[in-house]
Order: C-alpha cells, then structure tokens, then sequence
C-alpha cells in the first residue's frame, strides 16, 4: 500500500515537471533568431544579354570545383587566423560553395567569348580543355588588427582532353575588405572576390589558349 501511494505522488510531480521543462524548451526556441540565408551570384549585367560576335575556336568543359568537405556544405565560415575555424551560427549559404562556385565560373567563361562552347559537367559532349579547379579558401578573415576580408583561393588545372597532357595550372586568390565583420559583410566581400577570380581566370584562360 505505501509503494502504492508513493507511486500516486511521483507520477503527477513528473508529469508536472516534464511540462515546464517542455515549455521552457519551447520558449528557448522561440526566442532563437531566424537563420539567414546568403547567395553566391554571378556577375550578370545589361551587356550580357549581347550575344558576342566572335567566340574562339576551341570548347571547355568545367569539371566539377573540389573542396574539402566543409565547402560541401552550407556553413559561411569565419577565421580569426589562429588555425581555427568556425561557421555563423543563424546564417547559411545557400547552395554550398563548391557547386556556387561552379556557377561563378561558368557564366564568367561563357561571358568571355574565349571559347565556342562552355560545356558543364554533365555534358555528354566532348570538349578540346579541361578545367579541373580545387576550392582551398572559401571565408570570412578576422584578423588580430580588427581587419576582415573575404578570402576565395582557387587551384586551377587546364588539360588537353585529347592528348590528356596538363597544359598549365595555376592558384589564384583574391581577398576584399569587408564593410561591416558580420555575416552579412562576410558574404558581401567574398562574392566580390569569387568574382574576382573568375576575372583573373579569363585573363589567364585567355594568354594560355593562345
């Protein structure tokens, strides 16, 4: 009988108990910020909507961009330079970076005029060049100085797809001053700088494929 009793006791403590803890959790999630999400855009303006009159000779076919896994996913990642890397907390890529980026690069080639066709990935069609490119830096950049930048390094590999021979390789970097040390001036400087490295990639595409 007192086992009995103590049973009708407990039961209504810890069904009571359950519920705050359970209101308390739903409190704490509501009062959690909303998670924003940031895109990685290609530089599209009024002169892209012109076809280019005279396109090179030659097709390219964009491999897809490699990275390590952490560019696979959809964290926006932050460096304060001590080896050590962390991603915002409410904030997200929206696509990962490795597929943004081949985004980037593709409509930044097609733009150029460089090649008669740009072929993707998927493509069944056979291309003259490869270009294989590795992400190695994708983020945000805090330094001891309270400077902060965007940071996009890409390795770039172009090769021959008929004799498979390495025609050239090359990494190129760029790095731009960020407005506010947030996420949202994080990803504001390294679109500028995914940008900027399709820029110099056109450039250098363009002195080795003459």
């Amino acid at each position: 009988m007192m086992r009995n009793r103590y049973r009708y006791i407990l039961l209504p403590a810890i069904l009571v108990l359950f519920a705050l803890t359970a209101g308390c959790a739903v409190q704490a999630f509501q009062n959690l910020p909303p998670v924003e999400i940031y895109t990685l855009e290609p530089e599209w303006s009024q002169r892209d909507l012109v076809q280019v009159e005279k396109k090179g000779s030659v097709s390219i076919q964009i491999a897809p961009v490699r990275g390590a896994g952490i560019f696979a996913s959809t964290d926006i990642l932050y460096s304060d330079r001590r080896n050590s890397q962390h991603s915002y907390a409410y904030s997200r890529w929206q696509e990962p970076p490795v597929r943004s980026m081949q985004t980037v690069l593709e409509v930044a080639l097609e733009k150029s005029g460089l090649f008669r066709a740009v072929l993707p990935p998927t493509s069944i069609s056979r291309a003259d060049l490869l270009l294989e490119s590795t992400l190695l830096e994708f983020g945000h950049v805090l330094g001891q100085a309270r400077e902060s930048e965007g940071v996009v390094r890409l390795r770039f590999h172009l090769v021959d797809t008929t004799s498979k021979r390495l025609v050239a390789t090359q990494e190129m970097v760029a790095t731009m001053e960020t407005v506010t040390s947030d996420a949202s001036g994080a990803t504001t400087a390294i679109n500028q700088a995914a940008i900027q490295v399709a820029a110099d990639l056109v450039v250098w595409l363009g002195a080795v494929t003459k």
